[in-house]
């Protein structure tokens, strides 16, 4: 028998279930449970793609591994409170807690766990910079036929770690200062496995990348005060993902920048969500004699306008854009944010500390300029001679 805390087993649970799937497959929906009278509770689920292993203590009087329901024993567990007691009753898993009792049918289905591998480590890393990485996620590409692009892209270098995602129209580059490998590393996560692993990772974990071997990487997340220990595992993309594109693209956007904008991000935020009440994606944004003005097309519900709340500098310029791609930069940014604009037809950045963001402009044919005041023709009066 298996005695736990409640609050313990449904972590474990919340955590290794989020590798598990409905599927066909009965592996895939399945949580395996492996302990000795050692205590420790390996709970381990994998979707065929993602293996994922947390181990947490228990009190056990037996060795007992099976298999059963993934979602329904993390549905059960949550029910419970304080104690629960896990035992094997013929074909079935009981679960109990005080009064409470519930039978789940082991299912007599193998599935891959992790176990001891031979790992070499390639980098260690805070939770608050694997955080901070993962703000180039929302940039990947979501289309299947894009498939070098549904990808995570990282590169470990001896002190330093860069995270890059795109695409196609926008890309995310993230740049944090790390103790890393001799040699340069690159790993090719894939999207759902990234997604995954940015949902488990906390500020105060500390996330271990090691490699089992060619394109096999293992990630080891552990916090010693929350007694969290979690194993995911995957096999990465062998595909050539354009690293050496996105650089060239930010570094000639760089260096062509025409007007350079600071603006607040809750200011721009603001206008993004305008725009979308509109029922547009088309975002212009304007810069006229140090001010920074920004607008959606017009629509049958109508127009919104505003000055954004910061300074320009260089000369005036404009630029549509999709406020889709512009929300994703800005989501990944705090306080100040840069944005450099070139001549409305080149890629635009979105800055702010380490991170950036690259856009493609919208190619609009034929839509007015939301602020035509601005091209009002100047009167310039004669100075008046001197008496």
């Amino acid at each position: 028998m298996i005695t736990i805390q409640q609050d313990a087993l449904h972590a474990a649970l919340n955590a290794v279930t989020r590798a598990s799937l409905k599927s066909s497959l009965a592996a895939f929906s399945l949580v395996r449970l492996d302990v000795k009278t050692d205590g420790i509770l390996r709970l381990s689920c994998f979707n065929g793609e993602t293996a994922a292993r947390a181990i947490t203590n228990v009190v056990c009087d037996e060795d007992i591994s099976v298999s059963v329901d993934a979602l329904t024993l993390k549905a059960v567990v949550e029910t419970l409170a304080n104690e629960i007691h896990l035992m094997i009753e013929h074909n079935s898993l009981i679960i109990q807690s005080s009064t409470n009792r519930t039978t789940l049918r082991i299912v007599d289905e193998s599935i891959p766990v992790l176990g001891d591998e031979n790992m070499q480590s390639i980098a260690t890393l805070h939770g608050t910079t694997f955080r901070s990485l993962s703000r180039a996620l929302p940039f990947a590409s979501v289309d299947s036929s894009r498939f070098v692009l549904q990808v995570l892209h990282l590169t470990f270098d001896k002190d330093t770690v860069i995270a890059q995602s795109a695409d196609g129209y926008s890309a995310g580059y993230v740049r944090e200062s790390i103790e890393g490998p001799a040699e340069q590393t690159c790993v090719a996560l894939p999207l759902s496995f990234a997604r995954l692993l940015s949902t488990l990772v906390e500020d105060r974990d500390t996330v271990r990348l090691c490699t089992s071997g060619d394109n096999r990487y293992i990630f080891q997340i552990k916090n010693l005060e929350d007694s969290k220990d979690l194993t995911l595992a995957t096999v990465t993309s062998a595909e050539n993902f354009p690293s050496e594109q996105i650089m060239n693209l930010i570094s000639e956007a760089r260096n062509s920048t025409t007007a350079h904008l600071n603006v607040q991000q809750t200011s721009l935020m603001q206008s993004i969500r305008m725009v979308n009440a509109m029922g547009t994606q088309s975002t212009f944004v304007k810069v006229v004699n140090g001010v920074v003005k920004i607008a959606s097309s017009e629509t049958e519900t109508g127009q919104a306008r505003n000055i954004l709340e910061g300074t320009a500098s260089g000369e005036n310029a404009n630029v549509w854009m999709s406020a889709a791609f512009l929300k994703r930069a800005v989501e990944a940014c705090k306080g100040e944010l840069a944005i450099r604009i070139t001549d409305g037809k080149k890629p635009i950045l979105i800055e702010a500390g380490n991170f950036t963001a690259v856009i493609m402009p919208m190619m609009v044919e034929g839509t007015k300029d939301p602020f035509p005041e601005d091209e009002a023709i100047a009167i310039t009066l004669p100075e008046m001679a001197m008496a």
